[in-house]
């Protein structure tokens, strides 16, 4: 298998192009929704087939917004400590309203409070190519073209601010063993507790307990939860406009060497940075159709910079990612290593936070795995969800590095069914 050196040029103009062009592309915007029209363009020049679909999500939910909500409820928490009984049990369970918005929502993606969000229009664009026998295999390989909003704790400080977001988050704990506390007092002891009482404000010892530390603990618990906000939209170059490039250049590549029996797909999924929403739309599609049943679906990730390549295992979703299709990427790796020395480490790992498409092909049945390209140490792609998040600072050897895997996989699967 020979690359021409060329395919690195193409991906990375690939990227440059839309980025300069339509900017950042948040979920259904018009720049998201041009990009796809331009990528559509380019797999027309070569793949057998190509579509875009359309389908509906709500970009403001997912996970700003939830954030927002989640947030907002556990803030105002404090306001009903130092109330009048039982007042102050509202505390808890303002923020355990909370945590089940937060859990639901961004873990388990149920989209129960959508309502509060306006609805829009997002699309997957996806090119076949067919090949030269008969079809007795699919795999689909998928980048994304949106972008997401900027995340300021991803760049806070280059060695993560542990202590700082410790003390934010144990404000939660704070308040919920404070409020039971007071409520469960105020119960055995009566009015012989308080210490000031005037209209709804009944101050007890244990008030001063509690708001004491919220000096210290309260504010950094604002600043943990700015840190998953921002209005910026960052231009999404490494995520995850790179992978788009990869999964296209693999279409443009494989149209002048196809396989004999493997029949491949290569696009790039819309609304991916709000909840994997055009992977669950594909899903729900061509799953019907039956398109997925004898299929291998490779989630691309990041894949214009990094050190390592990782191999997803689970991610945050409780998504346990196909080990088939692990162990033979990890297979591909080695063959691919012997001709390439200097080809990137790879290494497997779960997302803690964080996820990928890959979550919504497993959850409905389907083999689906995903690599991305990592900071040496760290499962953290670089520039995530940065402004830094650029063309020039994408690398050309981890692009063509993530080309060559995907194509040599493909060979090997095709040979297994020569």
């Amino acid at each position: 298998m020979k690359i021409d050196d060329a395919y690195s040029d193409y991906m990375y103009n690939f990227v440059d192009t839309i980025c300069k062009k339509y900017g950042p592309r948040y979920s259904c915007s018009k720049a998201e929704k041009d990009a796809n029209l331009w990528i559509k363009g380019e797999l027309d020049k070569f793949c057998d087939e190509t579509f875009i679909d359309e389908f509906e999500t709500y970009p403001g939910l997912y996970p700003q917004g939830l954030l927002k909500v989640a947030g907002t409820l556990s803030a105002i928490s404090v306001i009903f400590m130092p109330l009048t009984f039982p007042l102050p049990i509202l505390s808890s369970i303002f923020i355990l309203l909370g945590l089940f918005v937060l859990y639901s929502e961004l873990v388990l993606m149920k989209e129960w409070i959508r309502f509060l969000f306006k609805k829009g229009t997002s699309s997957n664009v996806f090119g076949i190519i067919k090949p030269t026998g008969e079809v007795k295999f699919r795999i689909i390989f998928e980048g994304h073209s949106d972008s997401a909003k900027q995340m300021k704790i991803a760049t806070y400080e280059k060695k993560p601010p542990r202590i700082k977001i410790i003390l934010g988050v144990y404000f939660l704990f704070h308040t919920i063993i404070f409020s039971i506390w007071k409520f469960v007092a105020q119960i055995i002891y009566g009015s012989s507790i308080v210490l000031v009482e005037y209209w709804i404000i009944s101050l007890t010892l244990i008030d001063l307990l509690y708001f004491i530390p919220l000096i210290v603990i309260y504010p950094l618990y604002i600043w943990v939860l700015r840190g998953f906000l921002g209005d910026i939209v960052v231009p999404g170059a490494n995520d995850n406009l790179a992978a788009s490039a990869v999964a296209t250049a693999i279409g443009k590549y494989l149209s002048e060497h196809r396989p004999k029996h493997v029949e491949v797909w290569v696009g790039s999924q819309g609304s991916e940075e709000v909840g994997d929403k055009g992977a669950k739309a594909f899903v729900e599609k061509y799953g019907k159709l039956g398109m997925l049943d004898n299929a291998y679906s490779i989630v691309l990730e990041g894949s214009g910079n990094g050190k390592e390549i990782l191999i997803v295992l689970k991610d945050m979703h409780k998504a346990t990612y196909n080990m088939e299709i692990i162990e033979k990427i990890q297979y591909t790796h080695e063959k691919v290593k012997e001709e390439n020395p200097d080809f990137l480490p790879i290494k497997t790992g779960r997302l803690i936070i964080g996820s990928c498409d890959a979550c919504r092909y497993i959850h409905k049945g389907y083999k689906a795995a995903a690599i991305m390209g990592t900071e040496k140490g760290k499962n953290k792609a670089p520039h995530w969800h940065s402004i830094e998040d650029t063309p020039e600072n994408l690398n050309k050897k981890v692009i063509m590095d993530f080309l060559k895997i995907s194509l040599k996989f493909v060979e090997i699967i095709d040979q297994e069914f020569d």
